[in-house]
């Protein structure tokens, strides 16, 4: 029963026989062809058909002669889901072996590797009916001790989500959590299949983006800053990108600090192709976010630096200068009131000039234009329920909750429209916004629970000022 030795010499030139070298290499660097074979040989195989209950021997031979030539059992309809199903059983059931778990998942990469409608027929392959996949083994590996077997799973699930029916929750849900961990490697393990994911619709890819490179910063890893911005580049494609999207996340300012920051040329290159992509529609909540965000300066400045010409992109100048002429047909001044305005219709409240005593000293008058219209806008980001709290939510294992710093502003922005409006405490509860704070209380954020209990007491209070 040890004919699979044969793959021993991949295992002797990368130290898989020795369990001192296995930390040595890393198995994503090698591909997935080799990957397998050095995989193959570290399964103790013998074991498995000594126990009689996971392997049969006419099934260790199906994968014995997969392993020679995986292009012939996949020509072969019957033997091709045969292998198939073998792979879903091992992963099912072998889950106290990392080797095996390993190799399951690598092989189902190395299959899924094709283009076309081959890909479609072996994808069909791992699903249960031929529209939904069995994705079972793919979800419980997510949550392995083992990082190699958890970036394999989720790249392969994700693979298969991008053609047939399958839990995309679920994964969106993992990619959130590990995008927002600060466990070490967490990044590197899930923006593979995150990659993989943009090229299904309907993937609120620029908020789950948009939250790890909040936690990295415009300083941060410039790799994963680029292969995140390249996600976005890759949602900015589509012409019906999701525009709501990109500005409830704050996803264009944060492209614009990339712009400012430069923290290498290939992320400058994505975030302004990206910016660019994003122009085509002449949204206004688009232009205004960049405009107000200063990216016209800052282009401006690369332009008279020549700094887009340095890197010798022909691309990356004519993206530059194209952005920067749309960004100046569209050009106007915006009053510190204009930026509030364009901050609560995105949902993007952040701390800034705009959330300030001096501010609403001087403009809480301005709110009751139209019925008191950004006035409700407002009151709307404290209810979870609002479809712009929703938009600017991220996924995570527990369901869908607020942006902890948005709400926070927004109770603040409203105990001070209270403060400096005449009558403020009166249109304020009439309009709900008193319940809607006072619900919030008992919040389990502290920050949330703080800023609320102050709207309360401004609401409440006739001369805060003496409180404070």
């Amino acid at each position: 029963m040890s004919g699979f030795r044969r793959y021993g010499e991949l295992d002797e030139a990368v130290g898989g026989g020795d369990p001192m070298m296995e930390h040595v290499f890393d198995l994503s660097a090698l591909d997935k062809q080799d990957a397998s074979k050095h995989l193959f040989g570290q399964v103790d195989w013998d074991e498995y058909l000594r126990a009689g209950v996971f392997l049969s021997q006419s099934e260790f031979q199906l994968l014995e002669r997969a392993q020679d030539n995986i292009d012939f059992a996949m020509g072969n309809a019957t033997s091709a889901k045969a292998l198939a199903n073998l792979l879903l059983k091992l992963a099912d059931k072998c889950t106290s072996s990392v080797p095996a778990q390993q190799y399951v998942f690598t092989r189902v990469e190395e299959i899924l590797q094709c283009g076309g409608g081959e890909f479609k027929n072996r994808a069909a392959l791992f699903t249960v009916d031929g529209t939904n996949i069995h994705d079972g083994p793919f979800l419980r590996a997510l949550r392995a001790s083992d990082s190699y077997i958890q970036k394999s799973a989720s790249v392969g699930l994700a693979t298969l989500l991008t053609a047939y029916t399958g839990e995309v929750n679920s994964l969106i849900s993992w990619l959130c959590e590990m995008l927002q961990s600060d466990t070490q490697g967490a990044t590197d393990i899930a923006i593979p299949a995150l990659t993989v994911l943009m090229r299904r619709e309907a993937v609120p890819g620029a908020l789950f983006c948009q939250g790890r490179m909040n936690k990295l910063g415009r300083n941060g890893n410039a790799q994963h800053l680029y292969d995140l911005t390249f996600c976005l580049w890759t949602l900015s494609l589509d012409d019906n990108a999701d525009i709501a999207a990109f500005l409830s996340s704050g996803s264009i300012n944060i492209l614009t600090d990339l712009v400012l920051a430069a923290p290498s040329r290939k992320v400058v290159r994505m975030a302004v192709a990206t910016l660019l992509n994003l122009t085509a529609g002449q949204d206004e909540g688009v232009l205004t976010e960049m405009l107000t965000g200063g990216l016209t300066k800052v282009l401006e400045n690369m332009i008279h630096a020549n700094a887009h010409k340095q890197a010798g992109d022909v691309e990356v100048e004519h993206d530059v200068r194209n952005l920067f002429e749309v960004l100046m047909k569209n050009y106007r001044d915006f009053s510190t009131f204009d930026r509030w305005v364009s901050e609560a219709k995105t949902g993007n409240l952040r701390w800034g000039i705009v959330h300030t005593e001096k501010f609403w000293r001087e403009n809480a008058k301005l709110l009751e234009e139209n019925d008191f219209e950004m006035l409700k806008v407002l009151i709307s980001l404290l209810v979870s329920e609002s479809p712009i709290v929703v938009a600017v939510a991220l996924y995570d294992l527990g369901g869908i909750y607020e942006n902890p710093i948005v709400v926070a502003v927004a109770l603040y922005d409203l105990g001070e429209f209270t403060r400096f409006y005449p009558n403020g405490r009166g249109v304020v509860k009439s309009l709900g916004g008193k319940d809607s704070a006072m619900e919030l209380i008992g919040h389990s954020d502290q920050v949330i629970q703080r800023h609320a209990l102050q709207c309360i007491s401004k609401i409440m209070v006739t001369n805060w000022e003496f409180m404070k």
